[in-house]
């Protein structure tokens, strides 16, 4: 039974609000700071934003973002409106749902960071991840038809053309079925992510929508493995904590001799 304060179901001025509310309230800057491989390090910023559910695989991880976000999806318990507008929920979650929403999640971005780098795609990987996806969602069965395809195929790069296609196809398959919602604020039109009272199962597939419309690059941390969206070219970290750890071990692999060498000088000169 997860339950959770503050549940708000339409779009805030932001004009009227304190700058520092602004970051508890918006589900995907709250994202983008929270760092599961920093979990005692509350001021941990990065990159990794919603790649780290699908880097969440065990069942620490899983409830620790749980704890800070709330409920994937589950059945809704109870809710109450308080006076101040917001809501207040309490959601049924079993843990074994949970895990089967962590790897299908995991295997969507794992696909995702093939079909947006077209040129490198590796088929074997783009398999794999399908392959996944059908087991933990046995309605997904668009893309059987490339394996029908493949055994005339000879090179990686001919088979890559093969399974793209349908790795797209089956790629917007999956974000139609967590489709975002058009609301009107301050006379505009702005989309969001259609977050439900059951979860944030939606908020969690809408920034890999965005990565995929922007075709951006998915990339794997060099420090701690974790997945995040690479807006800067050549990035290798998740967050200022896994670059200068990076940059630690880049000075200590270039410098261990000089620096043993100064030590071994200090530890002679002590009487």
């Amino acid at each position: 039974m997860i339950t959770g304060w503050g549940r708000i179901s339409s779009p805030i001025d932001t004009r009227k609000m304190e700058p520092g509310r602004i970051p508890e309230l918006d589900i995907l800057k709250r994202f983008r700071r929270y760092v599961l491989s920093h979990l005692n390090k509350k001021g941990a910023t990065g990159d990794a934003g919603v790649y780290q559910f699908a880097d969440a695989t065990d069942d620490v991880k899983l409830v620790a973002f749980c704890q800070e976000f709330g409920p994937v999806w589950g059945k809704v318990r109870s809710r109450k409106h308080e006076d101040n507008g917001t809501t207040t929920l309490t959601v049924a979650q079993g843990m074994k749902q949970l895990r089967r929403e962590q790897r299908k999640f995991a295997a969507t971005v794992r696909l995702l960071q093939q079909v947006n780098q077209p040129g490198k795609a590796d088929p074997a990987a783009m398999m794999d991840a399908m392959n996944d996806l059908q087991i933990v969602d046995p309605k997904i069965l668009s893309w059987l038809w490339v394996f029908t395809e493949l055994p005339s195929v000879r090179s990686s790069t001919d088979k890559a053309a093969v399974v793209l296609p349908s790795a797209h196809f089956l790629f917007c398959e999956l974000l139609n079925d967590v489709p975002p919602k058009l609301a009107p604020l301050n006379g505009e039109v702005i989309e969001l992510p259609y977050t439900r009272d059951e979860g944030i199962r939606n908020a969690l597939y809408y920034p890999l929508r965005r990565d995929y419309l922007a075709q951006r690059e998915i990339g794997n941390c060099l420090h701690c493995g974790s997945h995040f969206s690479v807006f800067k070219r050549g990035a290798r970290a998740c967050s200022q904590t896994c670059r200068t750890a990076l940059r630690n071990q880049k000075y200590w692999n270039e410098n261990k001799e000089i620096v043993n060498r100064s030590r071994r000088k200090k530890r002679t000169g002590r009487k």
